[in-house]
């Protein structure tokens, strides 16, 4: 049959409409028997075109070569020949070479990581804190400093939260530049916030003008964690804010899109409470102990008063199980007028069941500065711990949220005098953004 018949007839075998059982081995033998001719047709018609083609190739080779060699001459005469793409860009990279060699570098020679010995700025009723990165030298991780920021209000309405953020978006002045402070945020970013909303739950939402094209880089996971962190640090100096939005234009997507994060959320301001501000709140109650301490030896009980809440006043703990029904509670003018007090209040006992009366002052000098016969010097001062004692100490029970010093005296453990050991614990709470001294809770031996 020829090829054209076959053709023909497969033609007509495919436009019938077969079912599938129709559709049975004689129309896969037809196939089959298609493609097998087909392929045979282009194997002819390959040998019958290959022996004319190659013998035209090899006309058009033997023509090029001849060409070639007559032209060759008027190709390579001087002046004429113009330079390649890649000539010129080799000449345009010889030209820019001294440029790029002479380029200032982006990075000021005269950086220096002196920032390194910077402390913490604390903030105060004028002034607020910004967090930098310190760039160090070594290539270790780049620790955030607060830098200080005077408020200039002069008598405007003012909002602090507002005057940091805005403080935070200039970035590092000249001179903290110098000293290796560093930050993504420049005189670019300075005029982009829009504005914040505190809600009454204390949920911050800080709004940006979209500053995504200024600082492009801002994306890169090691740009948006330095940025997060160095907003995150400055906003939660503020007490009221609890937790922190970030949005551009009104769209918390399109800032959490632009930083990859895929979604709205939100930031824990207690997370960014820093160490260096758990170090300022050590100090400071370090020091409020110190001074409490030396005025209630000195029986100077106005003085003591100073620090107790008008509201709280003062809970006295014969020993460590804190809120057992012997602690005595006192008022601040109770305090007060201890130097006057006659009034006899059991502040101890032992094991005896005899109880220690005394007046406010006999309890000073009878109990807290000797007993027994033994001096006290209080020679070892702990913060927020304390292992003596043979009472389970219950001040975080009672009082959660508040930290202790502990002025101790601890004999000798292989001496008479170890039974004489001897603790005051100065409890602390913070109270509408100050410490007040809470709690007095005396620590000794087994009575």
């Amino acid at each position: 049959m020829k090829q054209s018949d076959f053709e023909s007839q497969f033609q007509k075998f495919n436009e019938i409409s077969l079912t599938k059982q129709e559709s049975s081995e004689s129309y896969k033998l037809i196939l089959s028997n298609y493609r097998t001719a087909k392929k045979q047709k282009k194997t002819r018609m390959m040998f019958n075109h290959i022996l004319p083609g190659m013998a035209t190739v090899a006309l058009v080779l033997v023509f090029g070569w001849l060409l070639f060699d007559i032209l060759q001459p008027s190709i390579q005469q001087p002046g004429e020949q113009s330079p390649t793409i890649v000539e010129e860009d080799e000449q345009e990279e010889n030209i820019n070479e001294p440029e790029n060699n002479n380029e200032e570098d982006p990075v000021p020679k005269n950086i220096t990581n002196a920032c390194m010995e910077d402390e913490d700025a604390q903030p105060t009723s004028q002034s607020v804190v910004v967090y930098f990165e310190c760039y160090s030298t070594d290539n270790s991780p780049s620790p955030f400093i607060a830098v200080e920021r005077e408020i200039e209000n002069e008598g405007i309405e003012f909002d602090p939260i507002v005057f940091a953020i805005q403080q935070l978006l200039q970035g590092p002045t000249e001179e903290e530049v110098k000293k290796g402070y560093g930050s993504i945020f420049n005189k670019d970013t300075a005029e982009t916030l829009r504005g914040i909303e505190l809600q009454s739950t204390g949920h911050l939402i800080v709004d940006f003008d979209d500053f995504s094209t200024i600082i492009p880089n801002g994306s890169s996971s090691a740009a948006s964690m330095a940025m997060l962190e160095s907003l995150n640090r400055t906003l939660a100096q503020f007490e009221e804010v609890k937790t922190i939005e970030y949005r551009f234009d009104g769209s918390c997507e399109a800032f959490y899109g632009w930083i990859q994060v895929g979604e709205c959320t939100y930031f824990t301001a207690d997370s960014y409470r820093t160490e260096v501000e758990a170090e300022a709140v050590k100090e400071e109650l370090l020091e409020k102990s110190e001074i409490i301490f030396n005025h209630l030896l000195a029986k100077e009980w106005e003085q003591v008063a100073h620090y107790i809440h008008h509201e709280k006043g003062l809970v006295y703990s014969p020993f460590s199980n804190v809120g057992d029904e012997d602690d005595l509670h006192f008022s601040r003018l109770d305090v007060w007028g201890f130097y006057k007090d006659e009034s006899q209040y059991i502040w101890s006992w032992d094991q005896s069941e005899a109880e220690f009366m005394a007046t406010p002052n006999d309890f000073v000098d009878n109990l807290l500065k000797k007993r027994n016969n033994y001096v006290y010097e209080y020679d070892e001062i702990t913060y927020n711990d304390s292992d003596m004692g043979t009472m389970i100490n219950t001040i975080h029970e009672v009082f959660p949220n508040a930290i202790y010093v502990e002025y101790l005296d601890e004999p000798d453990p292989n001496s008479r005098d170890w039974t004489n050991y001897q603790a005051l614990r100065f409890v602390f709470e913070e109270i509408d953004n100050e410490w007040y001294f809470v709690a007095l809770v005396r620590g000794a031996h087994n009575p």
